[in-house]
């Protein structure tokens, strides 16, 4: 290994070290053992802390995915059969939507509407998305407008964006716009001004489309860094979008 590659993984760990208050005997071996010593550190310490934050489990759980996407099914399954309750065909529906079942979520979600569930805001607008997800938008917007009916005083900025996407795509772009004019002023992140961009291209309002974009960006630069990096995937679609507008 090169010599200069072995001091920066020196220096690497000795800092990682220092930053997270290590037993100051790592420091010898790290430096008294070139190569060996930092990877001791590695296995002993770096590994086992990745393996604990988010990003690391984050990482355990994608892999985990590929090998058996069917894992956490087959066990809320059988909690089902022994328990058939709302919360449990919520939980299996959460599931199935997260790997990609859209059709089989919403079947649960609609078991999961019964008794003093009937009307659940939570439930329903989550059946929304599952519908959404499964390209039935006529059924999402039919949902979301049942919740509004029901719960009148409810809000959620995710089902009203949702409402929105709903409309836009069974081609009431009108009603749509109307919808995505009043979120834009009150949605907490940028994505409802980014489809509210989408939508204004499909109308042909480019102009318009542009000057959301260019907000988006402003606000961007003038929020704090953790704004930045909770939204860094739609901030780089409006980058990307901004540069090919020129």
């Amino acid at each position: 290994m090169p010599v200069i590659l072995v001091v920066l993984i020196q220096i690497m760990c000795g800092v990682h070290v220092v930053k997270t208050g290590q037993e100051r005997y790592w420091l010898y071996l790290i430096i008294g053992l070139p190569g060996i010593g930092c990877a001791v550190y590695a296995l002993a310490i770096l590994l086992p802390d990745l393996l604990g934050s988010r990003d690391g489990k984050r990482l355990i759980g994608k892999a985990q995915d590929k090998m058996d996407p069917e894992r956490h099914v087959r066990m809320l399954r059988d909690e089902l059969v022994i328990t058939e309750t709302s919360q449990n065909y919520v939980r299996l529906a959460d599931e199935l939507l997260r790997i990609g079942r859209a059709q089989e979520a919403a079947t649960n979600y609609q078991k999961a509407l019964t008794g003093i569930f009937v009307q659940d805001p939570d439930i329903l607008i989550k059946l929304a998305q599952a519908q959404f997800d499964n390209n039935d938008p006529v059924s999402c917007q039919k949902t979301l407008e049942i919740l509004i009916d029901a719960n009148p005083d409810y809000r959620s900025q995710d089902g009203h964006l949702l409402y929105a996407r709903s409309l836009q795509q069974i081609g009431d772009l009108d009603k749509a716009e109307d919808e995505f004019r009043v979120l834009v002023e009150y949605y907490t992140g940028p994505e409802a001004r980014f489809r509210y961009y989408q939508l204004l291209v499909e109308k042909g309002d480019k102009l318009e489309a542009k000057h959301q974009l260019e907000t988006i960006a402003v606000m961007a630069r003038r929020a704090k860094p953790h704004y930045r990096k909770m939204h860094k995937e739609w901030l780089t679609k409006v980058n990307q979008e901004l540069k090919a507008l020129g």
